[in-house]
């Protein structure tokens, strides 16, 4: 069926077709916005959209060269720039329905010289722009400027800097380039910045629980620090605390596949299956303690949210020279202590943050095998899964501490225990 349309696609008849359908499809949804402007003034009916792609496309099959298309465009240009001057005349400055009708024009040569998936998306596009007025105020309205901002600063760098970094190793001591460096930043910091602005701007005040799955996609160690400080005011919700802390963390064994998956997609296949788990139990026993009724029920008003944006050009460089820091010593460790020398790195990774050490395992080539590199991220990981638990019990109510430590502990020594035996 697809490749009966591709062929199709190629044919003459079919592209005059399809650019009247496209053409009256979007003069249709146009006509539908112009009902939205009220006495505003806005471009024809669906005919005039019908028309201006058909002349479009016949001023460009007649001229190769262009001219007689490009002459098209500058006779329509005229006749748009005297309609909008009649606008500003009766104060209306919108101009939406002007660039949709430069883009009905724009349907020949799209549809002519591009494949099919392009000229589906540009309508697609068109289509949901259109519609999009109203969600698009809202979010805008709702969006600090100062995350714009940072967000287009941090994919401006990664889009201009990231081509031009070297890709051989930054030296003997660093086994890695500049450029594997920013990708892995980017990677993390991308994943982390989903769950911060899902939890910021659209599960807003949705309780403890999701603030711990959300948390634990930006991350689980910080999710433990404000739900452990928190328990200790609201003390009826104790077992809600301990449920959502371990949702948490059950995400954070899912973001790291993520992250994983990103990077170094052989090591996903051959880890899925114990980490995933591991996933699924802290998840499953997450649910498990939510089900158990605390004293209250909590507000969601009361859940916090995590504020740091990770995707702050600070942030970013500091976590890029953590990466580079926890790169140096694993090479070092494994140069002069072997395995032996890696599974300390990684327990002693798992009390601070892991995402540099296992993007250092999974971004260099050590003279190590693959087992052994997924048993150190495991011990890594459940050295984490301990510190979250020591964390809870210092910072947190003292029910939640000791159920935490107990929960996650266990799960701690769980995982460990596969890490040894699939480093055998």
């Amino acid at each position: 069926m697809i490749e009966t349309i591709l062929n199709l696609y190629e044919m003459e008849y079919f592209r005059f077709i399809l650019t009247l359908l496209l053409s009256f499809l979007t003069g249709l949804e146009m006509r539908e916005y112009g009902k939205t402007l009220g006495n505003a003034y806005f471009i024809g009916t669906v005919r005039t959209y019908t028309l201006i792609g058909m002349v479009g496309y016949i001023f460009y099959i007649l001229d190769p060269s262009w001219r007689l298309y490009i002459a098209g465009l500058g006779v329509l240009a005229l006749l748009f720039g005297l309609f909008y001057h009649h606008k500003l005349q009766e104060k209306q400055k919108g101009i939406i329905t002007l660039l949709a009708a430069l883009l009905v024009y724009a349907y020949a040569p799209i549809i002519m010289t591009q494949p099919l998936w392009f000229t589906a998306l540009i309508f697609v596009s068109i289509i949901f722009v259109v519609n999009a007025k109203t969600q698009m105020q809202t979010l805008l309205e709702s969006v600090d400027n100062t995350e714009i901002i940072t967000f287009s600063k941090l994919m401006l760098l990664s889009v201009v800097i990231w081509p031009l970094l070297p890709t051989t190793p930054i030296s003997s001591m660093i086994p890695m380039s500049f450029s594997k460096v920013w990708m892995a930043v980017v990677v993390v910091s991308g994943i982390s910045y989903i769950g911060y602005l899902l939890q910021r701007y659209f599960f807003k005040e949705k309780g403890f629980l999701v603030s711990g799955i959300l948390g634990g996609i930006y991350s689980s160690t910080a999710t433990t620090v404000v739900l452990s400080r928190q328990s200790k005011t609201l003390q009826a919700y104790e077992y809600t605390f301990v449920a959502a802390i371990m949702l948490a963390t059950g995400m954070m064994h899912a973001r790291l596949l993520v992250i994983i998956g990103f990077l170094n997609f052989p090591l996903f296949q051959v880890i899925l299956l114990p980490l995933g788990a591991l996933g699924g139990i802290s998840l499953v026993g997450g649910y498990i303690l939510s089900r158990i009724k605390s004293d209250a029920i909590p507000k969601n008003e009361h859940a916090k949210q995590l504020n740091v944006n990770p995707l702050e050009l600070g942030v970013a460089l500091v976590f890029a020279m953590m990466f580079v820091l926890m790169s140096v010593a694993t090479h070092y460790f494994v140069a002069h202590y072997g395995i032996s020398g890696l599974n300390i790195m990684a327990l002693i990774s798992g009390f601070t943050d892991i995402d540099p050490f296992i993007l250092s395992l999974i971004n260099t080539n050590y003279s190590i095998s693959q087992n052994a590199i997924i048993s150190a991220i495991l011990i890594a990981v459940g050295s984490n899964n301990l510190f979250k638990g020591i964390i809870a019990l210092a910072l947190g109510s003292r029910r939640v501490g000791w159920i935490s430590v107990g929960t996650l502990g266990s799960l701690s020594i769980l995982t460990v225990f596969i890490a040894f035996i699939i480093g055998k």
